[in-house]
């Protein structure tokens, strides 16, 4: 197989199919004090954030989805007009698929359609192991990217035919990298988790995007992949395999100040509440991709403005005029999230009394 055909494989079974994971990210677990009297306009809320010295007019990001095919080009270039236009980050896929085959370099060209937009390379551990400083800097340079991310997928390239699954000297590896690297170099997952001993081991880095489960399962995505039903029934025994959303937030917040949050982000309560526990920003990838395909651009616009609409909605009803207010607000966590983070030695009265505590 190809590795454009590969890459429209992805694309095509997250839309065609059920990917989705069953365990939920979260987001219902947690709970907001609702403020009766905000002494806030709507008019005047303000929901700008900074990321790596750019501001963003909202705290969202369209996460890493494709590169590698002319659809996966396509795609690309339709989003990151909308991050230009948005005032929005947006990451470009995994460039494994340059790095085996130059010539689909264009497929990752964001810059040319998104000047200003705050733009993340991609690569994998897996790859990184084997590359060196050198070639990674050429990977960022040229789609004029303004932070690396590197993903961490073990799950995913251990249940693909094609994966990488040797991801021994990784944490070195990236202690090397971000030393030399001119650029903030992150990691993020690909929809199982951080926890906080890996957050620990990497907090030389200038943030995480924790993408948790929740979201899209990759492991199902290679479960429809699949040929052989032995590899099928070991992708669906993975299917939900991984460390939720909300409590790899909670996770990796001792340790990060810069977090995105991801999987199973789906409206603009979420992304509120995901930075009431600590994130920085929230980031989307399935809803935008299937914005853009199924409604095109005007979709994924759509979409977007139902993200700050409900955003903004969740901050006048917390009585928050901006982010930084949104971030201190009390929050009461209960059901599995509750036992999960409670169970790992983390307060919930912290949450339920935060105002209290900043």
């Amino acid at each position: 197989m190809t590795i454009p055909e590969r890459k429209d494989d992805h694309i095509r079974f997250s839309l065609e199919h059920d990917v989705q994971c069953t365990v939920p990210a979260g987001f219902d677990d947690v709970t907001f004090i609702h403020t009766s009297l905000p002494e806030l306009s709507y008019d005047e809320l303000d929901t700008s954030a900074m990321l790596f010295g750019k501001r963003l007019s909202f705290p969202f990001m369209i996460s890493a989805l494709t590169g590698g095919s002319p659809t996966a080009e396509r795609i690309n270039a339709q989003l990151a007009r909308l991050a230009q236009d948005a005032g929005i980050a947006v990451s470009v896929g995994s460039q494994r698929a340059m790095l085996e085959d130059g010539s689909l370099r264009p497929t990752f060209e964001m810059r040319a359609y998104a000047p200003d937009a705050l733009l993340f390379a991609n690569i994998g551990i897996a790859q990184l192991i084997h590359l060196g400083n050198d070639a990674v800097h050429g990977l960022v340079d040229a789609i004029g990217a303004d932070v690396l991310a590197v993903h961490l997928n073990p799950l995913q390239e251990v249940v693909q035919p094609e994966g990488d699954t040797d991801f021994r000297g990784g944490i070195a590896r990236l202690r090397d990298l971000s030393g030399d690297a001119s650029y903030p170099v992150i990691v993020k997952e690909t929809g199982a988790g951080i926890s906080a001993e890996v957050a620990e081991k990497v907090s030389f880095l200038d943030g995480v995007d924790v993408s948790g489960v929740g979201g899209t399962s990759f492991a199902a995505v290679e479960y429809h992949r699949a040929a052989e039903p032995s590899a099928r029934a070991s992708a669906r025994t993975f299917w939900d395999w991984g460390i939720p959303t909300v409590p790899s937030i909670i996770e990796v917040a001792e340790h990060f100040e810069t977090i995105i949050a991801s999987g199973g982000v789906r409206n603009g309560l979420h992304v509120a509440k995901a930075l009431a526990l600590g994130a920085s920003c929230a980031g989307l990838a399935l809803p935008f991709l299937e914005a853009v395909q199924n409604q095109g651009p005007g979709g994924a616009e759509a979409l977007l403005a139902q993200l700050s609409r409900e955003l903004r909605m969740a901050m006048l009803l917390t009585g928050s005029r901006d982010l930084e207010a949104l971030s201190r607000r009390s929050v009461i966590i209960s059901g599995s999230t509750r036992t999960f983070i409670t169970d790992r030695g983390f307060s919930t009265e912290y949450y339920a009394r935060k105002e209290e505590f900043t």
